[in-house]
């Protein structure tokens, strides 16, 4: 069993305290549980206890049956809070349970699973204190080994890998509108329609950081990112302002040094608080410090500028919105990734005018458009140097209807066999249209 106390993992600097609801006569409160939520993502089942206030909690390991119980000290439940079935394989179902000196919320498993557990403080008019639970999901080996074996399918494929990174996720949203418009909703969206326009080029392939509603932690990022072998990261953000005046596009890459003005600086405050909320310090820094390069002795920083200038020229052409520039700022996941990465605000929620157009699917569908065709031109002007080379020998062949791989090779001045060869094609092999063919000559 361990106790904990539910305070704040970031740094008190950003975080606005305030007086106490009650008088020093009077009793304080019963920690409340406000209400139970939970996530689920492809690793992990994320569990959040909204409170009223700080307070201590105690999670104990059960077994026969397999379950993590949450006592909240002195606590109680706010009406309406209820047990929720889950049945997502890595949770059964959430309980509450109702104690003479605590309330308790029960996590009942399949099996034994491993865990981690952190306090969150309030983010002013946004977030209550809260304590987050992730129970971690189990892989067979066999699983594990398909995960790995499609990872390195892709890594090994020859074509440019992009990494499209949708911020936030789970019981992160992000910036939120007044009318209640999600920026973790809006940047999956955009995600999944560039996606699509990168995995229709030939010699192109989008990968996901997250493909549903679930947060994805800063370690899990940089794996993903290293594990398919990225040629470039495009993280993906709505913006916001205590004021409700500014609006447009805006895109950044890292700046070792500082921000490039004063906006620059609170955006990348705000999305490194974002990300910082969602760990574990010591495994946060542990994740930093496992990164084993030297970014200014690298072109990395040099070729983040260019990948910047060339999404900006086609999000600045696409007018549906006002494009504010390309700036600088010390972003924790741009400092992180160690390939060309930049992070795209594409409007500004807290904007009337930015809210209403980015509702629209035609102006979503045009920053989609915008970001493929600058990431297209990026890597047709300046490739990777070593699949230059690769590129120079190697053609994507994407089959058509009608098409045999008999015309394809003559096409091409190739063998079948090699085709075959090349392709891992077995000799009853059935091509099909939209198939795509590597052609080594």
């Amino acid at each position: 069993m361990r106790t904990n106390m539910c305070i704040a993992i970031l740094a008190s600097a950003v975080i606005a305290h305030s007086a106490p609801l009650w008088s020093a006569e009077s009793p304080a409160p019963a920690n409340q549980v406000k209400a139970v939520r939970f996530w689920t993502a492809p690793d992990h089942t994320r569990v959040v206890l909204d409170m009223s206030s700080e307070c201590r909690y105690e999670i104990k390991v059960l077994t026969d049956p397999h379950r993590i119980a949450i006592d909240i000290i002195s606590g109680m439940f706010a009406p309406g809070v209820k047990p929720k079935d889950v049945g997502d394989g890595v949770i059964d179902r959430i309980r509450i349970n109702k104690l003479r000196t605590r309330v308790q919320v029960v996590l009942d498993l399949p099996s034994a699973s491993k865990y981690r557990d952190f306090a969150l403080v309030p983010i002013p008019g946004k977030k209550s204190h809260r304590i987050v639970i992730d129970v971690e999901r189990a892989f067979t080996r066999a699983e594990v080994a398909r995960k790995t074996e499609r990872a390195k399918r892709i890594a090994e494929s020859g074509d440019y890998i992009v990494i499209l990174d949708p911020g936030h996720g789970g019981s992160h949203p992000g910036a939120c509108s007044r009318s209640g418009l999600k920026e973790k909703d809006l940047v999956l969206r955009l995600a999944k329609m560039i996606a699509a326009d990168i995995n229709a080029r030939p010699g192109f392939r989008a990968v996901l950081t997250r493909e549903g509603d679930y947060f994805v932690r800063l370690g899990k990022q940089i794996a993903i990112a290293r594990d398919h072998k990225g040629d470039c990261f495009v993280s993906l953000h709505m913006n916001s302002h205590r004021s409700s005046r500014p609006r447009g596009s805006e895109i950044y890459f890292l700046s070792l040094e500082g921000a490039t003005d004063e906006n620059a600086e609170a955006v990348a405050e705000r999305e490194n608080l974002f990300l910082e909320m969602g760990e574990q310090s010591d495994e946060f820094s542990n994740d930093l410090r496992s990164i084993l390069f030297d970014i200014e002795r690298t072109d990395k920083l040099h070729r983040s500028s260019i990948l910047a200038q060339e999404v900006a020229d086609y999000v600045r052409d696409n007018k549906q919105l006002p494009f504010r520039g390309v700036k600088q700022a010390n972003f924790v996941v741009l400092r992180s990734i160690a390939m060309p990465s930049v992070l795209i605000e594409y409007a500004f929620l807290s904007n009337r005018k930015d809210e209403k157009l980015i509702r629209k699917e035609s102006v979503l569908r045009s920053l989609a458009d915008a970001t493929s065709e600058g990431i297209f031109r990026f890597f047709e002007k300046y490739p990777p140097t070593e699949k230059q080379v690769a590129l120079s020998t190697r053609i994507i062949h994407v089959v058509m209807r009608g098409e045999t791989l008999w015309g394809i090779a003559k096409q091409y001045n190739v063998t079948v066999g090699q085709i075959r060869s090349n392709n891992d094609l077995g000799s009853r092999s059935v091509i099909k249209p939209g198939q795509k063919l590597k052609i080594y000559r």
